[in-house]
């Protein structure tokens, strides 16, 4: 799962708000249909998050988190017969 939770920490660490997103952000197309998108964890482009790097002058750990969903996505695309055999 894709977190935003690291954004809007860093926001708070500088001072930023999200008008300072959608302000700063007119340049790079960053609307307030983009910050629904983040506040809700829902997907958004990567030039979305290339502005959003260059608007609070961070780097993408600043902004977003992976957790692992659960389950490997892997595991479950590997029949079982083919999982107790090993690689080839």
């Amino acid at each position: 799962m894709i977190s935003y939770e690291p954004l809007w920490e860093t926001m708070k660490r500088k001072n930023a708000s999200t008008y300072t997103l959608r302000f700063k952000g007119r340049v790079y197309n960053v609307g307030n249909s983009t910050i629904k998108r983040l506040r809700t964890n829902q997907s958004v482009s990567t030039n979305t998050l290339d502005a959003i790097c260059n608007i609070l002058e961070c780097d993408i750990p600043d902004i977003i988190k992976f957790t692992p969903d659960g389950g490997s996505a892997l595991e479950a695309a590997i029949p079982q017969n083919e999982a107790k055999m090993g690689p080839r």
